[in-house]
C-alpha cells in the first residue's frame, strides 16, 4: 500500500495518543499544526485505505493493518535513533532527525542500519 509522508505522521500521532488514552480530534490538530477541520478530513481519507475506523463524533481507532504501520513506524524510528546515539549525535538531534529519517529512507538501507548496528554489537534489534 502507497502510505504518504503526512498520512504516516498522522498514524504515528494517532497511535501514540491511543497509547496514552488521549486520542482526541483536537490533540491530533495540535500536534500537527493544523485545524480540527482538517485532522477530520484527513481522518476519513485514512479510513478509506483501511488504515483506521472514524465516527463522526470523535472516536477513532486504527485497524490491524493502521496498527501494523504505526508500530512498524516505530520501530524504524527506534532503530534510526539508536544508530545516530552510536554515531556520537545528541539524544535531542537524534529524535528530530530519526523522525525525518524514519519516512523517507527505502527499506533497503533500515535493514542495513540493522544489520550494522548487529555487527557493531549495539544490542538485540526486532
Amino acid at each position: 500500500m502507497d502510505v504518504s509522508t503526512r498520512e504516516e505522521e498522522y498514524i504515528e500521532v494517532i497511535y501514540e495518543l491511543q497509547e496514552c488514552g488521549n486520542l482526541k480530534i483536537r490533540e491530533i490538530a495540535r500536534r500537527l499544526g493544523v485545524k480540527p477541520s482538517s485532522v477530520v478530513e484527513f481522518l476519513r481519507k485514512l479510513e478509506e485505505k483501511g488504515l483506521l475506523e472514524y465516527e463522526k463524533g470523535g472516536r477513532v481507532q486504527l485497524t490491524g493493518k493502521g496498527l501494523e504501520l504505526a508500530k512498524s513506524l516505530e520501530a524504524k524510528h527506534q532503530l534510526l535513533y539508536r544508530f545516530l546515539t552510536a554515531l556520537g549525535v545528541p539524544k535531542e538531534i537524534a529524535i528530530r532527525d530519526a523522525c525525518k529519517m524514519e519516512h523517507y529512507l527505502h527499506p533497503e538501507t533500515i535493514a542495513r542500519i540493522k544489520e550494522f548496528l548487529r555487527k557493531c554489537n549495539m544490542g538485540e534489534l526486532k
